[in-house]
């Protein structure tokens, strides 16, 4: 991967299966609210790397099943630390502009920047970002719904 495209598409991809594996490990080790919300960011992340699947395999990106099982190792690391519920939320809230900016760029240079891929990786990242926003202003009851939402879109 000698490309901009190729490297940006190739970590997007990655780091949706970290974030699958995330948010499954913290999901685990809690119960009600929480637990409902990660499994739903869970979700989320592991749609969105399906998503993206056959337009990593289609720019001819080797994606090996060590690539795949480190990125989800790595996930399933960090998760297993025990991060607390506010500093998850702060950590995203913290991430995330970074994250969407890259994806924006990776679309911006794709050779479709109207891809459904593409176009579902930014838009599973503003759903998140809408869910922090809501975490962090105390709305923590509606932001399920922003999530569920984003899901029902890409069903």
């Amino acid at each position: 991967m000698d490309d901009e495209y190729s490297t940006l598409l190739f970590g997007a991809f990655k780091d949706e299966l970290l974030g699958e594996a995330l948010f499954g490990a913290l999901a685990a080790r809690e119960s009600g609210d929480h637990e409902t919300k990660l499994r739903t960011l869970q979700r989320i992340e592991g749609t969105t790397a399906s998503q993206l699947r056959p337009l990593v395999s289609a720019t001819g990106i080797n994606v090996t099943a060590d690539d795949e099982a480190s990125a989800r190792s790595q996930g399933a690391e960090i998760g297993e630390a025990g991060l607390k519920w506010d500093s998850l939320v702060k950590s995203l809230h913290d991430a995330l502009p970074a994250y969407l900016a890259s994806f924006v760029r990776l679309r911006s240079i794709a050779p479709d920047p109207s891809d459904p891929a593409l176009v579902s990786l930014i838009n599973h990242e503003q759903a998140i970002n809408a869910f922090v926003e809501l975490e962090l202003a105390g709305r923590s009851a509606h932001s399920l719904a922003v999530l569920q939402w984003h899901l029902e879109t890409v069903a």
